[in-house]
């Protein structure tokens, strides 16, 4: 992934206003890290750790989501994040929805899926972290191929929400 301003990263966000995008808590560690080894940017804010984000460079430009997590904890079985198919124990992925209305009032209009817990997808796809107690599936993709699955995965989910908020 490439280097971008802070300014770039909340201009990006399609599922938020530009009020709530000024608002984003984005640490010092995702401004100011190691970009080129990135597939995609992802972060729960410290302040309030059911709101993550996540910012992918697609076709359009460099596009974010605002993420929600659900409170309640998974127990038993091993989970597969969605878009890096890493298997991970039950507390190792998370449920989040994503708004996909132009308000939030409507509730209703939203999506759902599986992502890991610590959002750490690039380093699970690259082989830089592995999940404690979990047994990966075999695959014969490389590391590259992988970072290429993952990340037309979020990108696939970044546009699905933005044509529904016409972004």
């Amino acid at each position: 992934m490439n280097t971008h301003t802070e300014t770039e990263i909340r201009k990006s966000f399609v599922n938020c206003s530009k009020g709530a995008a000024q608002r984003i808590n984005i640490p010092q560690d995702v401004l100011h890290g190691d970009w080129e080894s990135q597939i995609f940017l992802g972060w729960y804010d410290p302040k309030s750790p059911r709101a993550g984000y996540v910012v992918v460079e697609t076709e359009h430009g460099l596009r974010g989501l605002v993420l929600e997590k659900n409170a309640q904890k998974a127990s038993g079985g091993a989970r597969m994040c969605q878009i890096c198919l890493t298997l991970h124990p039950a507390s190792g992925v998370s449920l989040v929805s994503i708004q996909r209305s132009k308000t939030a009032k409507d509730r209703y209009n939203s999506v759902g899926t599986y992502v890991c817990s610590n959002l750490a997808c690039s380093d699970y796809t690259l082989g830089r972290r592995k999940p404690e107690g979990i047994r990966q599936m075999e695959e014969t993709m490389s590391p590259e191929e992988r970072a290429d699955r993952a990340l037309a995965n979020m990108r696939g989910l970044v546009e699905r929400v933005a044509e529904v908020m016409g972004k």
